[in-house]
């Protein structure tokens, strides 16, 4: 069956972001980021895609286990550790790094007494997770007592990295006096960091937003890397043009009004396949590489379009709603006052995925479940 809407991911792109963290970084390691099915983009198809990648992050136990039984030996940790008691001996058996973040965590491992490797989170000003300064050396204290327990290092995560405007110096002041009371390597900046402060990145770098092409900082571009690339684009087909008379409302609550007349294409994806409803009149696409406006309001399956300036386009043209160079999905979100990580994870399941396995080669649609066999024919 035809779909209208798909999304490409480009693994050449995605290959070339990572190794531009790793200039970046320095001497620190570079785990990749694989939270929320790798930001959309496919969990085992990232993960087989870096293959010499230092390690990997993520949320779920279950994702990682996915991971090892996918072949994935490099070091995975769990950045929100133990969700629950069971997930102390899923770490120790698949080799998982845990971050130890509450007291009920640190329970559960001095109950289940495996041999796991753990990250100490020190709370730096997020407030959502990890230990004070004071209460994390004193963890730290206990877990190097344990014949069990390997501290691996320190954790923190800050709350305002990708802000601009707002100095790091206290938090690092906060996360620093453990640093230097224990001696332990530490994990400190995600992309914002990374890109903000060398100090802070220490023994591993934490990158998610780097390797998806997604600038926290947007629409600042001044301390985003030019050489940073479009990993997924998000693309539709023209699926009928008309004529709409100026004083002519288009879609519901007669959101859009035409002042005069215009062409109008409606485009075969909307908010079932995961473009933002938010979007307004005046967010651009993609027509063969020229820029046109959304007009009216996003449906549950169209959306339509002006091409009034664009009268060769026509039924089948392909239109590009994110994702190539001139149409950033970071530009889409700021205009639907979000951040791109959300647009790219709500897209829905009903759209195909199509790999970019070389810069010329486009593989078939994969089925999910056969993903990673795919992924590995075109390394």
């Amino acid at each position: 069956m035809t779909k209208t809407a798909y999304v490409e991911i480009h693994l050449p792109a995605l290959r070339r972001n990572y190794a531009l963290a790793k200039t970046l970084a320095g001497t620190a390691r570079v785990w990749a980021v694989l939270k929320s099915d790798a930001y959309g983009h496919g969990l085992t198809r990232v993960a087989l895609a870096l293959p010499d990648a230092d390690g990997f992050a993520l949320i779920q136990p279950d994702d990682a286990v996915t991971l090892r039984h996918a072949g994935i030996g490099a070091p995975i940790l769990l950045l929100e550790g133990a969700l629950e008691e069971g997930d102390v001996d899923i770490a120790a058996q698949h080799r998982l790094d845990l971050v130890l973040r509450s007291e009920h965590q640190l329970q559960w491992l001095l109950q289940k007494a495996r041999p796991v490797t753990v990250w100490v989170k020190v709370n730096t000003g997020m407030n959502r997770f990890g230990f004070t300064p004071e209460r994390a050396l004193a963890v730290v204290r206990q877990l190097q007592a344990t014949p069990f327990c390997r501290v691996a290092g320190l954790m923190t995560h800050f709350a305002c990295a990708d802000q601009l405007g707002t100095p790091l110096d206290e938090p690092w002041r906060r996360f620093l006096q453990v640093v230097e009371a224990t001696g332990l390597p530490y994990t400190a900046a995600n992309s914002a960091a990374l890109l903000r402060e060398a100090r802070t990145h220490g023994a591993v770098a934490r990158v998610g937003g780097l390797l998806y092409n997604n600038n926290p900082f947007y629409p600042d571009t001044r301390l985003w890397p030019m050489a940073a690339e479009p990993v997924m684009r998000f693309a539709a087909r023209i699926v009928h043009v008309s004529t709409l008379q100026a004083g002519d409302s288009i879609g519901y609550g007669a959101a859009f009004t035409a002042r005069h007349d215009m062409r109008i294409g409606i485009v075969g994806a909307g908010y079932g396949d995961g473009y933002p409803r938010a979007a307004p009149s005046g967010t651009p696409v993609l027509v063969d590489g020229r820029r046109a406006a959304l007009v009216g309001r996003v449906a549950m399956n169209v959306l339509a379009i002006d091409l009034s300036a664009l009268p060769e386009a026509q039924v089948g043209d392909e239109v590009t709603l994110w994702g190539a160079p001139g149409l950033s999905c970071d530009e889409i979100a700021w205009r639907c006052g979000t951040i791109s990580e959300e647009l790219q994870c709500a897209l829905t399941s009903r759209v195909p995925i199509r790999q970019i396995v070389a810069d010329s080669i486009v593989s078939a649609i994969p089925d999910e479940q056969t993903a990673p066999a795919q992924c590995l024919a075109h390394l």
